[in-house]
């Protein structure tokens, strides 16, 4: 069994030896995976739709799995036990849902979430918003990846709970982060040499395109980036457009504020497009 990119992507994110909770699991094959690859000892493969978790179940047991790989009806980690603040994975996996529905998951999830190690999470949309949400719910992220597949960008998260963070028992962590550490105490890294960026500048690009992903110089980034500025510049067209049809005031005004965070969106993006080409030259 091959798994597409992405779905790769999320799952070499995963540490040896974890118990994971794949939330959305849709047809079974990444829980599959982990377990046929020696990384995960047992996983919960939940889903909040019947259909596909009963075609979950059926790949699980044809793959002879079921005695590692558990099924269960769930929306979000709902149905996980959790008993005296110990949940029973250690690691949620949530791979190609939208954005805002894995932060209401991780919120929803809050309690048991204190007890968990690691969530991994590649979402659809809202990168910055899962960002945010993961650092509000007390983790720290510390792996990215990218890959474009089918002519979409999609972006994996690894985030551990800092409670966790100096805990020996998973001591692959450091060797499988790649690059330079950019974990600081606030979790924020310096700005890089040549990278013209306030600090309140270079958090919101670390917001929106993933402190990782920069430092790393990831290869995907680059086009990632000149994708972003394609969709400013026809949204800001759009805009225009519009707004020399229209002549009520309350338009105007709203044109006016949405061209100035299009102008700051593509200034960033820029920036950091002109910088990573100057590193990888």
């Amino acid at each position: 069994m091959e798994l597409s990119e992405r779905l790769l992507m999320s799952a070499l994110l995963v540490e040896r030896g974890s118990v994971v909770a794949d939330v959305g699991c849709d047809h079974g094959f990444t829980s599959i995976w982990l377990v046929r690859q020696g990384i995960c000892p047992r996983v919960l493969a939940m889903d909040v739709n019947p259909g596909p978790l009963q075609r979950a179940k059926e790949h699980i047991r044809e793959a002879g799995l079921s005695a590692y790989i558990e099924t269960r009806l769930s929306d979000g980690l709902s149905a996980m036990e959790c008993a005296d603040g110990k949940p029973e994975a250690d690691t949620l996996l949530m791979a190609g849902i939208g954005g805002r529905l894995a932060c209401r998951l991780m919120e929803d999830a809050r309690d048991k979430l204190r007890g968990m190690r690691a969530v991994i999470v590649q979402p659809q949309s809202e990168l910055s918003c899962v960002r945010g949400t993961l650092v509000e719910l007390g983790y720290r992220i510390t792996a990215e990846d990218m890959v474009k597949e089918g002519g979409k960008f999609y972006t994996a998260i690894r985030a551990e709970n800092a409670a966790y963070a100096e805990d020996a028992a998973f001591p692959e962590k450091a060797s499988r982060e790649k690059g330079a550490d950019p974990a600081e105490a606030d979790g924020i890294p310096a700005v890089p040499d040549g990278l013209a960026l306030s600090e309140k500048a270079w958090r919101a690009a670390g917001e929106e395109y993933g402190f990782y992903l920069i430092l790393n110089r990831h290869p995907v980034l680059s086009e990632y980036l000149e994708e972003a500025l394609r969709r400013n510049r026809a949204a800001r067209e759009a805009i225009l457009t519009g707004a020399c049809r229209q002549a009520e005031d309350g338009l105007r005004e709203r044109s006016r504020r949405r061209l100035d965070e299009l102008d700051a969106e593509a200034g960033l993006a820029g920036k950091l497009k002109e910088w990573l080409k100057r590193e990888t030259g």
